[in-house]
């Protein structure tokens, strides 16, 4: 079995998918699979993965493809945790890419004798790029949880910990990334930090709609204490004013 499993969630990608894949091949780690679930996507986005099949066998990666609906990118990303063999799992979309020696950063910090494998998330860096200029860097620590939503697109998490506390909601539209993390640390999930970049992620995905992305948030913030009840109903009651707003901005 390899050491890790790599996931991509994919749906008409065929624009940014190799910068995906190609980070992957270039990877100084090569003891991982590669799982891509697609939803039937209508453009050519599977016969580009198809492509690189070739180049995956030189390197010794087995690439496993599903292509059939799903019922949005978290239910893609459940399905490939399930098919999962690895011990540790990375989730990268297909717009966004890695840093050259991620897998080898993540697996050498999962593997060195002090970070508990079957309790444990693994963090790092997130470079964002918005019109293919770098936009930030999120470097937030575990301490920030409470605060704000922690760079997900680095995580890399134990299946041992998707086996106990399940994987991502359904239910939340946006941030059921978010959900999960907050989830798995109040059930004792340790977060490891690496001091390091690990993916580089481009703004434009779901997460992008403002109201959406807030009523999430302060659903989870309530949901895991970090909110009072009177400031959960504060902040909806603001954010349907500003959806007002909104709409009355747009028509006018």
């Amino acid at each position: 079995m390899p050491r890790i499993s790599i996931i991509t969630p994919t749906y008409n990608s065929e624009n940014t998918l190799q910068g995906t894949i190609e980070a992957l091949l270039r990877q100084t780690f090569s003891d991982f699979e590669y799982i891509i679930i697609d939803a039937v996507s209508k453009d050519q986005t599977l016969d580009k993965i198809e492509s690189y099949i070739p180049a995956f066998g030189k390197k010794g990666v087995t690439v496993r493809i599903v292509s059939e609906p799903d019922k949005g990118v978290y239910d893609a990303m459940n399905k490939g945790i399930s098919l999962a063999t690895g011990k540790l799992i990375g989730i990268t979309n297909s717009d966004d890419w890695y840093e050259d020696n991620t897998l080898e950063v993540m697996w050498n910090k999962f593997s060195d004798g002090v970070v508990d494998q079957s309790n444990s998330m693994i963090y790092g860096i997130e470079r964002v790029w918005k019109d293919d200029k770098i936009f930030n860097v999120q470097r937030r620590g575990a301490s920030f949880i409470s605060e704000s939503v922690l760079p997900h697109s680095t995580f890399f998490v134990s299946k041992e910990v998707y086996n106990k506390y399940g994987a991502f909601d359904l239910s939340i539209k946006v941030l059921a990334d978010y959900d999960f993390i907050c989830r798995c640390v109040s059930k004792g999930v340790k977060l490891e930090e690496v001091d390091v970049v690990i993916s580089n992620f481009r703004l434009g995905g779901i997460s992008s709609s403002y109201f959406d992305f807030y009523s999430d948030y302060y659903m989870i913030q309530h949901k895991y204490g970090f909110i009072s009840d009177k400031k959960y109903k504060e902040y909806k009651c603001i954010l349907s004013l500003k959806k007002i707003i909104n709409r009355f901005m747009k028509k006018w």
